[in-house]
């Protein structure tokens, strides 16, 4: 099989990527720069130099002779809902639409979606699943949501599925690297005075599940959470990367709201100014304030019978020494 995924300089799509050539799959990937490819992945597959905001017909290399199609890439970081938009929705749309036009040979198309397309819960008794009512509250989730409007808009042309995951940590990960190096220097993170509860998952699992959803008949055209079974609180998590990095002083710094919000608008102003993104500004603010960012991947066990192998405490340890041996963190 053929397979191309997208985003494969990224945490996801790296492993996404590995894993697919190890099943026996060749795999291409489309990266803006080849130069920022992991080491893992610079021999032994087809790199096709471009990204997802270009035209479709401009696309189309990339998707030619292809069964399946992992979409993986998107904007995690921008200033305005117009970038992510741009990015994550019209990126989706260009891609489908090149993929369209080579005749809907492929077997599957699977986007990676997020949580944050449907929105935190309403409270600890309302866990998000498939059936919840989409209230995405940042740009990055509304530009999601939109991303998998389109998505469903070719569902008549080839098979298409889509997966929501949750926070997702890993070797690679940037995005819970900030956890890792407060914890690395012995600071304990908390905002505000109420206890945090996410839905977690390891960067390989997920990459396993979007596999297998892939290649299942009965996933075709369907929308599914992957999740470890259970929640964890981030003073549960903080306490568990105290234990694994073991750093020589301890401290917990908890940010009142106030604090994080005149700190967020400080940010939008000099994003606005620098025209880089700055985090936390007022949109990431949003993602960070809610209590509960909990889904439930029930479904996807009960239709393609996916559960999570990695846990927490292996995960964490995983990813720490990673992070330790390529220099990213430094444990004082």
């Amino acid at each position: 099989m053929r397979s191309l995924v997208t985003g494969a300089t990224g945490f996801i799509g790296s492993h996404l990527a590995e894993m697919l050539k190890a099943r026996g799959h060749t795999v291409r990937l489309l990266v803006r720069s080849e130069k920022r490819l992991f080491p893992e992945l610079r021999e032994g597959f087809e790199v096709i130099q471009g990204d997802v905001t270009q035209s479709p017909e401009e696309l189309r290399k990339a998707v030619e002779g292809v069964e399946y199609v992992f979409h993986v890439a998107g904007m995690l970081f921008g200033r305005s809902q117009k970038e992510f938009t741009r990015a994550n929705a019209h990126g989706t749309r260009n891609l489908l639409e090149a993929v369209k036009t080579t005749g809907g040979g492929v077997l599957r198309f699977l986007l990676c979606s997020s949580q944050a397309a449907v929105g935190p819960c309403e409270d600890s008794r309302h866990i998000v699943d498939e059936t919840s009512v989409p209230h995405p509250v940042t740009f990055y989730g509304r530009s999601k949501l939109l991303a998998e409007n389109f998505a469903r808009e070719y569902q008549k042309e080839f098979p298409v599925t889509i997966i929501r995951p949750p926070a997702v940590y890993g070797p690679r990960d940037k995005g819970i690297l900030e956890f890792f190096k407060w914890m690395s220097k012995g600071y304990n993170l908390q905002f505000g005075t109420q206890e945090k509860q996410f839905s977690l998952i390891h960067g390989k699992d997920l990459a396993r599940g979007m596999i297998e959803a892939s290649m299942s008949d009965a996933a075709a055209n369907e929308t599914f959470f992957l999740s470890e079974p259970e929640p964890y609180s981030l003073a549960w998590t903080m306490e568990l990367l105290r234990d694994t990095l073991k750093p020589s002083k301890y401290k917990s710094m908890a940010a009142p709201i106030w604090a994080a919000k005149a700190l967020a608008r400080f940010n939008d102003v000099l994003q606005f100014i620098t025209r880089k993104p700055m985090i936390p500004n007022s949109d990431k603010l949003r993602e960070l304030l809610p209590p509960y960012w909990v889904c439930s991947a029930q479904k996807a066990k009960d239709v393609f019978g996916f559960e999570t192998q990695i846990a927490p405490r292996e995960g964490m340890k995983e990813t720490a020494d990673w992070y330790i041996k390529n220099g990213w963190i430094k444990v004082r």
